[in-house]
């Protein structure tokens, strides 16, 4: 897609608000430096907090089925690496269909049908990892990043480079007072 409906981003994961809400920051952001929020796509699960938040700040939203794999062999990781396999191949459509500029992973087990998707239609990935220890679902996409936004110089993924954790511009705007303005200050 070209032109002003082309789809600058898919930004993909959530399920709690460590992801969604940087991602909403990210997205906000492109809208701030032209993008229109049509352009900007989020891919998150059917069980987390995007379902809510993301439609109330104006991005559309695919909801995919899914839930996180245990770390151990569990009856449920049956069931979920099902879901994985429906939600993939939901991802590819979408992925296919947008042909966004980049896809930005998020984390979480909601990132990985997007990121692989956009391993298949060769869409560059950017991951945006929150934490310190980059989780099991960006260290993955992290092998195919051209770029990976961390928030401490040590965090170890591929092509990383320093930004801190993504603030959304009403929080960053805010003047510190009192304790918080002390803290700052020392």
């Amino acid at each position: 897609m070209t032109g002003p409906d082309r789809t600058w981003a898919v930004i993909a994961g959530g399920g709690t608000g460590g992801h969604v809400v940087p991602g909403l920051a990210i997205a906000s952001e492109m809208v701030a430096r032209g993008a229109a929020p049509r352009q900007v796509h989020f891919i998150g699960s059917r069980r987390g907090l995007e379902r809510r938040l993301v439609p109330a700040a104006g991005f559309p939203l695919t909801a995919l089925p899914g839930r996180g794999i245990q770390r151990r062999v569990t009856p449920a990781n049956l069931t979920a690496a099902l879901g994985l396999i429906v939600a993939v191949v939901r991802a590819l459509v979408i992925v296919g269909r947008l042909r966004p500029a980049v896809l930005v992973g998020l984390g979480g087990y909601a990132s990985v049908p997007g990121v692989l998707a956009a391993v298949v239609w060769r869409v560059p990935i950017v991951v945006a990892e929150q934490n310190a220890v980059p989780s099991a679902a960006n260290r993955l996409a992290g092998r195919f990043a051209r770029a990976a936004a961390v928030p401490f110089p040590d965090t170890d993924l591929p092509n990383a480079t320093w930004t801190g954790n993504p603030v959304r511009s009403e929080i960053a705007g805010l003047e510190r007072t009192g304790p918080a303005r002390e803290a700052a200050c020392a």
